[in-house]
């Protein structure tokens, strides 16, 4: 293992997390629930129970393209990125940018949909504001991690284009 700064540690155990979050609940999203492993069943029935996520409950469609992404993209991306960060390898930035991206745009659109929908869905204005906030970490972390790893990532390359021009000088 390289020795990894705070925030690549933070991104490196919140990707490896996300792994079993994807595979146990997020997959329901594209997988019918005739064919989820009982364990899956179980926890998305707990988390929307517990939570009152109607989004899980009967996924819009836009939700359901969201879903089939997260598991053609993000799920192997997670491994990808966490091995990468795991090496210290710098070439992983764009890829987190990415991930960030598109996690805080996607999560962005279900907290809207709750604002908008939640009481439509049965939903008091407690429940919706609870959903609401156990969404918000999956907008703001990922944002961050958006920002920060672009700001990075293009601060490696300018010093890579300084480190050219020096050497055309010689």
């Amino acid at each position: 293992m390289a020795k990894m700064n705070k925030r690549d540690t933070f991104y490196f155990w919140y990707l490896l997390i996300h792994i079993p979050v994807a595979f146990f609940i997020d997959c329901s999203l594209v997988v019918p629930r005739q064919f989820l492993l009982p364990v899956q069943k179980y926890m998305v029935d707990l988390h929307v129970g517990a939570n009152k996520d109607f989004l899980l409950q009967s996924p819009p469609l836009w939700l359901q393209y969201f879903g089939m992404f997260e598991m053609l993209f993000q799920l192997p991306l997670f491994f990808l990125a966490s091995y990468h960060l795991w090496r210290g390898s710098k070439s992983v930035l764009v890829v987190v940018a990415i991930y960030g991206f598109n996690a805080f745009f996607t999560t962005g659109v279900c907290l809207l949909y709750v604002l908008t929908e939640g009481a439509n869905n049965g939903l008091s204005e407690s429940e919706v504001w609870n959903l609401f906030g156990l969404y918000v970490p999956y907008f703001v972390i990922p944002l961050a991690m958006m920002i920060d790893c672009t700001y990075r990532a293009m601060r490696l390359i300018q010093e890579g284009q300084r480190a050219i021009e020096a050497k055309k000088k010689l």
